[in-house]
């Protein structure tokens, strides 16, 4: 069976649970953007303005001339989302509420540790409802 998925969420809608129960319970290969830009810039966060102007373009190109694989990704240029389904990726989008997203913020600043998210959740929200009125999402879940 040949795959090619693209899972867009915001920042703590269940992309890195979603990531970890693919791992654990099936054969999909899994690959997450942070994971992705850490592997290229060896092992270093990088700065704002490296990591979308060079490292998120390097790594989504790298990824969507793959086969077989299932990528979570917060946001994608709208030119490589296009790019990916010309190259036959379906476009999954997670479906979630401000309300949800900020109930598994706070969950996460006080079970894991992560920075609050939140300041990010409303224009996140926004841009996947811009790609779905492009038509650049196939199906939400």
């Amino acid at each position: 069976m040949s795959y090619k998925i693209i899972i867009l969420a915001p920042s703590a809608g269940g992309k890195s649970t979603l990531m970890r129960y693919l791992r654990e319970h099936s054969t999909l290969h899994a690959a997450e953007t942070d994971e992705e830009i850490l592997k290229a810039n060896n092992g270093i966060w990088p700065t704002d303005d490296y990591k979308n102007k060079v490292l998120i373009p390097q790594t989504t190109n790298k990824i969507i001339s793959q086969t077989n694989i299932v990528y979570l990704a917060k946001d994608m240029p709208d030119d490589l989302l296009r790019k990916a389904r010309d190259n036959g990726f379906k476009v999954i989008a997670l479906r979630l509420t401000l309300q949800q997203l900020d109930e598994r913020n706070t969950r996460r600043i006080n079970e894991e540790g992560y920075d609050d998210a939140s300041q990010w959740f409303r224009g996140q929200l926004e841009h996947l409802e811009n790609l779905s009125k492009a038509s650049l999402v196939d199906e939400y879940i």
